[in-house]
């Protein structure tokens, strides 16, 4: 079972002083965490002013570095289409890539992910397919996404946490039925981030936490890292 921690996504500094931004506070991030027996992470690298970025002169060493860094362990990109971000422009700077991270995140909900995938799988890039919805799901089985895959990401953003949980269940057992041994991992967004890592450990699926998700513990008093959040969900997972 994948436990991921997403490190900061296209959160800043401003949000909570804890997000890693810089590549320097990225390694550190990852060395801190890593120490728990994480293996599996998720960034957003970002450019010399803190934006995020696609372009392959800007990635490729910080890759290179994290690599040295972390030989033994699974980094993820990001392919969300960010302020400014064009389902074109991204798909050009995807394609000069001279680099290959150990998948890269494709939302299915967004323009443009079809010709990605085709990209990916060209390159040989795994996806790791990004399901926000039913709608979702259902495009990741009619064009046989499965057959090309790293692992569904079930992502539930809803205000209530009745309908957080609702969804995720629908969703899941969707996909379980077209695919059995394709492995899930699911997320929430903030506050109700916990209760489908919850539904999920109870499942044995795979879950996601880190800043990038919620900047909250359990009981919504902020999170002083990466660290803390992870710390608290294995504390949950053993309670279950």
């Amino acid at each position: 079972m994948v436990i991921k921690v997403c490190l900061n996504g296209g959160r800043t500094k401003q949000e909570h002083a804890g997000i890693p931004v810089t590549l320097d506070e990225v390694i550190a991030d990852i060395h801190a965490v890593r120490k728990l027996g994480v293996q599996h992470f998720h960034v957003h690298l970002r450019d010399s002013e803190g934006m995020e970025t696609f372009e392959n002169r800007l990635l490729a060493p910080q890759m290179r570095i994290l690599r040295q860094h972390f030989p033994d362990i699974k980094i993820g990109l990001s392919s969300n289409l960010f302020n400014g971000m064009t389902p074109e422009r991204r798909y050009r700077n995807i394609r000069e890539w001279e680099f290959g991270p150990d998948y890269i995140s494709v939302n299915l909900s967004e323009p443009g992910s079809l010709e990605l995938w085709n990209l990916l799988k060209n390159k040989g890039i795994k996806p790791e397919a990004g399901i926000w919805s039913l709608n979702d799901a259902e495009i990741f089985v009619k064009h046989k996404l499965d057959l090309f895959c790293e692992r569904v990401l079930i992502e539930i953003f809803f205000e209530e946490e009745e309908e957080t949980i609702r969804q995720a269940i629908q969703i899941s057992a969707f996909i379980a039925e077209h695919n059995h041994s394709l492995e899930q991992v699911h997320h929430g967004e903030g506050i109700n981030t916990w209760a489908v890592i919850d539904n999920a450990l109870s499942q044995d699926y795979g879950v996601r936490i880190g800043l990038e998700d919620t900047l909250v513990l359990r009981n919504g008093v902020r999170a002083s890292g990466n660290v803390e959040l992870y710390r608290q969900l294995k504390l949950g997972q053993a309670a279950l």
